[in-house]
Order: structure tokens, then C-alpha cells, then sequence
């Protein structure tokens, strides 16, 4: 449902509609019936190593190492998220196109005047460890967002309620309840907002969290974060162990609302570039996401017994540079570095024609993508005029220098990338041409996300956003987002994009709201509080012995895990 940030060393997860489920006060979802994924099937799957034959009930998926935020309101990576989605359960989830479907919500209806959501939950939906879930975890879990304490990035979901500022703004405990909160019975609950917001209906798939176990005096949330490493939720998994920077291990969960998962056991296994095909191809890992490039699938085909899904990311891969840094400031510089890098060049080196040069924070699957923008083609000419009129002086050691200070970047980016290291030696070469000077420090993908949204120290990085279904960017340019642990951590502050944000989330008119989005999204391709850089498939390698995965442009793995299934092959 939300935002992600991913690393290209493992998986990434924009199509929003205007809806309305089981009541008034909206339009059905239009969602351009985006393709699930192509599969092409295993040659030979008799081929299978017999470490992976025998591995009967067992799945073992690849990932990069998570940060262990295993918390549904804190939760910041997909990595994290997958764990998230192992354990607990939201209201409402969706399907291989985007559409909102019922979940822990039987049905919701949305009031005439389009501001008030109510939740009819499904009963006998029970904790892990027996609890039946009631709204009154609901509200927790909502509530929990809206303490004066919170500072995980989920802020966008509740600040639209009636009563939030005067719940969050409140230190000395005195606001009891956010009022636009209502538990109306022990399975009805309603949530009503200030006005009118088109995608509010993805503010509730987060995983809600029991009361009884994560309840915590209002203003110290730090008692719910201790809880991080012992996550219980309502879902087909139970959390087991953590093995920080090797593996997380889950086992069933027998009583599971929906059905008891047919696998026994998933295991999270930490991989990387230099060891994901190998580990695939010898069977000790079932299902992990694969570079989208021809030598690499090859290699995954030549193996015979592996499946290989691929469709077009709901994602983007970019470098966002600290905008509170002087040497950012000047949109012109940033333009420059733009036209310095030669980006296309770059893409081809790496995806071999599976990939595309992005130019706009917004994913093509997604009906507010536009090609109505300025390309930044390759131009070090240009790039080099640009930093000249933004007084950045080239002296004869070929570097530009400004009041005394010569361009230096410092660019935080993260080892076992094969993407990192394609990239690296293009971004200093074609920097240094321009006059720029770029020193790379690497480090693990968790440790690079703790100083960039955490801390908020650096000058400049790289990652990759995993979309949400809506493409509203709220939850990750808005002004309220740049704050330590918020996604704006590039301090993006433009009073053009902040209204263009609020008018798109006020209106209801499919049409026009496209219009809005594609204003912002040429604004973005103006303003570049990022420099985009690349589009690709997502492609996944899977053991032909796993059946039932659903894997789209706005699914990932975890997805209906429970009816998944390990089968015998000969």
C-alpha cells in the first residue's frame, strides 16, 4: 500500500483508482487492466538439484538485508515490508491490478459526502497468539500514527483525519482520542476525514497491530519500536528468529483466519548480486529477484528447472541530493548533473534493452505518467554552461570551484550491487569532464538507509522507490514528510508542488485529477529534487517446484502466501 524505498540489489514493488466498495460516494476502480506477470516455464524442471527436491516444506527466499524495522507502522524498505506482510494482516489488501480488495474489512462503505470511511471487520479473525482482532486494535493501530511520539513515515495516512493536529499536537496528554476515530462496535469502526481525499482507501492496508500487546502511554512510542524484533500480527506467518545480515526465519501459523498456509516453513535468506544466481541455480534459494539484464537470465535458463516471471516495475531508481547542502540549492546545478550524466548510455551498458531512462518520480505502468517532459539528454556542453551561470569556476586542475570551495560530492551507496558498480565509474568519469568531483562511500543498504531518513546526513545517493498503487507523491515530497524519519529526506520544500499535491488529492474526477498529477510530475522534472535515473522489469527467478506465487507490477510474493504451495518434482 505505501511507499518503499529498495535497493536494485534485490526486489521492488502505480496505479490508483477512484473507488468506492460495498456503498456511495465514489467511481469503480479504472485501473487500464495492467499485465500480471509473464512467466516463462522451466525447460526441465527434473533438472532441480536434490537439496532443493528434498527441501519439502520449506521456502527459502532471497532478500537484501533488512533494517528490522518489523513493524507495520514503521516498516521503510520492501524488505522490511515483506516480513511485515508475513505476519500481519491489514483492513484491505489488493489485486493484480491495483483494485482494493476486503481483508481483515469484510466491506467498508464511504458516506455521501465522500469524507467518512466505515469498516465492518470480519469475525473470529484471531492474533497469532489467540486474540481476536476487534476495532478497538483498529483504532490502536491508527492512533498510533497520530502520537505526538511518532516518527516513522506513515504520517501521510493520518493527517487528513478530523482531530489529528489536536491528538498530535497535544504533549501533555490532556486529547485522549483522535475524533475523527470512532469505534462504533466491536467490529465497526469508522474514520472520517477533513475532506474529501481521492486515494484514502490505501491508508488502511497497513497491518494492524494488537492493542494488548503493543499498547504504550500516549507520547513514549518508543515502547511499541522495542517490540520491533518480536512482531505479532494477525497473519499466515509467525516470526521466529533473526539472524541480522543472514536470515529470518517463519513458521505457519496454524490458526490463520484464512486458512492454514500449505507451507510449514519460509525462511528470508540475505543474498546478494555476486551470489544470487548461484544460489538459485544449486537450489538453495527458491525465489529471489534477478537482475533484469540478458546474461544474467540466460544463466538463470541454462539452469532448466527455474520458472522466471517479469513484468514492468511500479518503480523507479534515482540519486537524491541534500537540498539543505548550498551546493544543491541552484536548480541549475542540479540540471547540470543532469545533463553530465550520461544516463541512457549507462542503462544500455547495464539493461541491454531492459530498461528505460526515467525522467519523472512516477512509474510508466501508472496512469499519471506522462512523456510530455524534458529528456536531459547526454549534453556536457550545456551541463557545463549551466554551472558557469550558477558561478561554479573551472581552474586548470579541471575542477569547478566557488567561494574557495572546490565541488566535491560525497555519495553514499551500498555494496553487492551489480547495478552500484555499472554505475559508479560512469557517474565519476562523466562528473569529473564537467568539473565535478565524486568520492563514493559504500556501506550495507540498512546502514545507508538509517543516515539518509534516520539521520538525514548525507550530500548525496542512490536507491530505488518501490511505488504505492496511488500515485498521490504525498507520502514522499510532501513538506510534512522532511522530518528525521520521513521520506522527504531530501528536503524538497516547493510551494508549487504542495498545491499541486493537495488539489490532487481533493479531487474526484478521474480526468482531472490526471491533469493535476501531470502538472506535478513536469514540475518535478523541472524542479528535480532527485536526479531520475532508470526504469526496469522486475524480474524473478522461481523454482518450478513453487506453485501459486502473484507477482505484478503491484503484488509482491508475500501476496495471498498462504495458498502457495511446494509440490513434488520428478
Amino acid at each position: 500500500m505505501n511507499k518503499k524505498l529498495a535497493s536494485f540489489a534485490a526486489g521492488l514493488l502505480a496505479v490508483m483508482m477512484l473507488f468506492t466498495s460495498c456503498g456511495k460516494g465514489g467511481k469503480t476502480t479504472d485501473t487500464s487492466k495492467k499485465d500480471v506477470a509473464e512467466v516463462v516455464k522451466a525447460s526441465n524442471p527434473s533438472k532441480m538439484p536434490d537439496v532443493s527436491k528434498n527441501r519439502k516444506d520449506t521456502l527459502i527466499v532471497g532478500t537484501t538485508a533488512p533494517s528490522g524495522k518489523f513493524n507495520p507502522i514503521y516498516s521503510d524498505s520492501v524488505y522490511d515490508s515483506w516480513v511485515v506482510s508475513l505476519v500481519f494482516d491489514g483492513l484491505i489488501s489488493n489485486d493484480e491490478q491495483g483494485n482494493p480488495t476486503p481483508l481483515i474489512a469484510k466491506e467498508w462503505k464511504i458516506s455521501e459526502d465522500g469524507k467518512t470511511y466505515t469498516f465492518t471487520l470480519n469475525k473470529g479473525v484471531k492474533f497469532s497468539d489467540g486474540k481476536e482482532v476487534t476495532a478497538e486494535d483498529v483504532a490502536f493501530t491508527f492512533t498510533a500514527i497520530c502520537d505526538p511520539s511518532y516518527d516513522g513515515p506513515r504520517t501521510d495516512a493520518v493527517s487528513s483525519l478530523v482531530g489529528y493536529e489536536e491528538y498530535n499536537q497535544d504533549k501533555e496528554g490532556k486529547v485522549k482520542e483522535v475524533s475523527g476515530i470512532k469505534v462504533i462496535d466491536k467490529y465497526t469502526i469508522s474514520f472520517t476525514l477533513k475532506e474529501p481525499k481521492a486515494p484514502a482507501i490505501y491508508d488502511f492496508g497497513y497491518g494492524i497491530m494488537p492493542k494488548h500487546i503493543y499498547n504504550f502511554e500516549k507520547g513514549n512510542i518508543k515502547a511499541l519500536k522495542d517490540k520491533f524484533l518480536s512482531p505479532v500480527g494477525a497473519g499466515p506467518y509467525l516470526f521466529k528468529e533473526y539472524k541480522a545480515g543472514q536470515e529470518i526465519v517463519f513458521e505457519k501459523n496454524p490458526n490463520y483466519w484464512r486458512g492454514e498456509p500449505k507451507i510449514a516453513k519460509i525462511i528470508m535468506k540475505v543474498t546478494n548480486a555476486n551470489t544470487v544466481i548461484q544460489e538459485l541455480t544449486t537450489g538453495s534459494v527458491d525465489v529471489d529477484r534477478i537482475p533484469s539484464k540478458p546474461e544474467q537470465i540466460e544463466l538463470v535458463k541454462k539452469a532448466e528447472f527455474l520458472d522466471i516471471y517479469s513484468y514492468p516495475s511500479n518503480s523507479y531508481g534515482y540519486i537524491g541530493w541534500n537540498l539543505r547542502d548550498e551546493k544543491f540549492k541552484d536548480k541549475k546545478v542540479r540540471q547540470a548533473l543532469a545533463y553530465g550524466l550520461n544516463r541512457a548510455g549507462f542503462i544500455q551498458a547495464y539493461y541491454k534493452g531492459l530498461g528505460d531512462v526515467c525522467n519523472a518520480p512516477v512509474s510508466k505502468v501508472s496512469w499519471a505518467y506522462t512523456d510530455e517532459l524534458n529528456k536531459y539528454e547526454y549534453n556536457p556542453e550545456l551541463a557545463n554552461k549551466l554551472l558557469d551561470e550558477a558561478g561554479w569556476v573551472k581552474k586548470e586542475d579541471g575542477y569547478r570551484y566557488k567561494d574557495g570551495k572546490k565541488f566535491t560530492i560525497h555519495w553514499m551507496t551500498y555494496t553487492g550491487s551489480k547495478y552500484v558498480e555499472a554505475l559508479t565509474p560512469i557517474l565519476i568519469e562523466n562528473w569529473k569532464q564537467i568539473g565535478v568531483e565524486v568520492i563514493p562511500e559504500l556501506m550495507e543498504f540498512s546502514t545507508l538507509a538509517q543516515k539518509v531518513y534516520d539521520e538525514q546526513k548525507f550530500e548525496m545517493y542512490n536507491m530505488a522507490w518501490s511505488l504505492s498503487i496511488d500515485p498521490d507523491p504525498s507520502g514522499i515530497f510532501s513538506i510534512e514528510q522532511d522530518k528525521l524519519g520521513g521520506f522527504n529526506s531530501v528536503g524538497w520544500r516547493n510551494e508549487e508542488s504542495e498545491r499541486l499535491i493537495k488539489e490532487g488529492l481533493k479531487e474526484t474526477d478521474m480526468e482531472k485529477r490526471k491533469q493535476i498529477y501531470h502538472q506535478w510530475v513536469k514540475l518535478a522534472n523541472e524542479e528535480l529534487p532527485y536526479l531520475f535515473l532508470s526504469y526496469a522489469k522486475d524480474t524473478y527467478a522461481v523454482s518450478s517446484k513453487v506453485k501459486g506465487l502473484r507477482l505484478s507490477p503491484f503484488t509482491d510474493w508475500t501476496y495471498d502466501i498462504h495458498k502457495v504451495e511446494l509440490v513434488d518434482v520428478k
